[in-house]
C-alpha cells in the first residue's frame, strides 16, 4: 500500500455531526460507517413513534403528521393503480386489435390455400407448427406409479 495512504486513514477526524451533538472523533476510514449509525444525525432514517410506520429522516420528525403522510401514500397508489387500469386497457384494445389482424391473415391464408397448391402446403406447415406450439406450451405430467394405476395424483387424493 501507498504510505500517503496509510497516514491519511490513519487519521482521526470529528463526526459531520458535531454541529447536532455527537462528540465522536473516528479515523477517516471509518467515517462513513458511522456517519450513517451516528444517534445526532439529522438525516438518519427512524420508524414514527406515533404508529403510522413510515420510515422518515429524523430531523422531519416534529413536523411529520401522520394522517396527511397516509393520505398522500394512498393517493399515490390510487393514481399508480389508475395509471395501470389505463394501460391494461390499452394493452387489452392493442391485443384485440392484433387478434382481428391474425383472423383476417387466416381468413387471406385460407383462401389463398384454396386457389393455391403451393399455399395450401405452407398453410397446413403453419397450421402443424401452431399445433406443435400449443403442446409444447403444455405442463408435463408427472407419472408416477400409484395403487396398481399410473396416475398423476394429487395430495388430496393420495391422503384418501
Amino acid at each position: 500500500m501507498n504510505l500517503t495512504y496509510q497516514l491519511v486513514v490513519r487519521l482521526c477526524i470529528a463526526c459531520d455531526n458535531a454541529g447536532y451533538g455527537c462528540a465522536s472523533v473516528v479515523k477517516l476510514d471509518l467515517l462513513n460507517s458511522h456517519l450513517e449509525e451516528c444517534e445526532n444525525n439529522p438525516k438518519r432514517p427512524v420508524p414514527c413513534e406515533q404508529g403510522c410506520g413510515l420510515v422518515i429522516p429524523k430531523d422531519e420528525l416534529k413536523e411529520h403528521n401522520c394522517v396527511r403522510e397516509l393520505r398522500s401514500l394512498i393517493h399515490n397508489q390510487q393514481q399508480k393503480m389508475s395509471d395501470f387500469q389505463q394501460e391494461m386497457v390499452e394493452q387489452r384494445f392493442q391485443i384485440n386489435e392484433q387478434k382481428r389482424e391474425l383472423q383476417l391473415l387466416k381468413d387471406f391464408m385460407r383462401a389463398m390455400r384454396i386457389s393455391n397448391p403451393a399455399m395450401r402446403a405452407i398453410a397446413d406447415q403453419m397450421e402443424r407448427d401452431e399445433v406443435l406450439r400449443w403442446s409444447n406450451s403444455l405442463t408435463r405430467a408427472r407419472v408416477t406409479r400409484w395403487g396398481g394405476m399410473i396416475s398423476t395424483p394429487d395430495e388430496v387424493l393420495q391422503v384418501n
